[in-house]
C-alpha cells in the first residue's frame, strides 16, 4: 500500500473531534494504521495547541477498524476553544512507529 492515510476534517461524523481530554482523528484509509500497540506512534510525534497554548499528548490509541488515531492529552479542552494539531513522522524511513 503505498496510499498514506488522509485525515479527514469534514463532516458530522468523521471530521477531529475533541471531547474533553479525548482528540479522535479519522483517516480514509487503513492500509498504514496498525492497531498493534507496539507499532503505535509517540506522542510527542504529534504536537497540540489549544487556543495557541501547547498541550501535551500522553496517550495515543490506534484503532485500525474504526480508520480512528486517538490522542489523550494532558488538559481537558472546553467548549469554544480552538485546536490544532500537526504530526511528524519521527524518520525519514518507512518504520512501524508512524502513520506514513
Amino acid at each position: 500500500d503505498t496510499t498514506p492515510p488522509q485525515l479527514i476534517t469534514t463532516g458530522d461524523t468523521t471530521r477531529p473531534k475533541v471531547s474533553g481530554d479525548q482528540l479522535v482523528l479519522s483517516f480514509s484509509d487503513t492500509g498504514n494504521l496498525d492497531a498493534d500497540q507496539a507499532h503505535k506512534p509517540a506522542g510527542g510525534a504529534f504536537t497540540v495547541l489549544v487556543n495557541g497554548v501547547a498541550n501535551a499528548v500522553t496517550h495515543v490509541s490506534v484503532e485500525a477498524q474504526a480508520k480512528t488515531v486517538t490522542l489523550t492529552l494532558s488538559t481537558a479542552v472546553t467548549h469554544g476553544q480552538s485546536v490544532t494539531v500537526a504530526y511528524a513522522d519521527p524518520t525519514t524511513g518507512n518504520d512501524a512507529n508512524a502513520i506514513q
